[in-house]
């Protein structure tokens, strides 16, 4: 088995559904010839270099996985035919120094994706008290003095 890493562009024209599913169809076109994905990076929209099919913008996500060399170019013809696809580049790590590169970015990954979590519901924040108006202190009235 070898080490890969694959960039995919996702169009930015697609709805968040839209592109969740084509993220889910890129990596089962992996599971499915044999790969191990080892952890996936969803760096999210970003500016491209230069304008690809009149987009200014790309979803980008990376993918570490493991698999057998042979099965790669049916992944890449099956990223050919998606349309929705603006580019992919498939990274092999083959020798013992770029396989410890690849660890390490493996590693750096997944203390990324610790740090920042998925967002949670926030909890609720207590309601706003009505604000208190300044006590202001009550005299008695004062007896009228009497002079003697």
């Amino acid at each position: 088995m070898r080490h890969y890493e694959n960039l995919v562009i996702v169009k930015p024209t697609l709805t968040e559904e839209e592109t969740k599913s084509q993220i889910a169809a890129i990596e089962d076109v992996i599971t499915s010839n044999g790969g191990e994905i080892k952890i996936c990076n969803d760096m999210g929209i970003r500016k491209l270099a230069y304008p690809i099919e009149k987009n200014a913008r790309g979803y980008f996500y990376v993918i570490y996985f493991t698999m057998e060399p042979k099965n790669i170019a049916e992944i890449e013809r099956r990223y050919r035919i998606n349309e929705e696809l603006l580019r992919f580049v498939t990274i092999k790590y083959d020798s013992k120094r770029e396989v410890k590169a690849w660890d390490d970015l493996v590693a750096k990954t997944e203390k990324l994706s610790a740090k920042t979590p998925a967002p949670e519901k926030a909890p609720e924040a207590p309601a706003p008290t009505p604000e208190a108006e300044p006590a202001v202190e009550e005299k008695a009235p004062e007896a009228p003095a009497t002079e003697a």
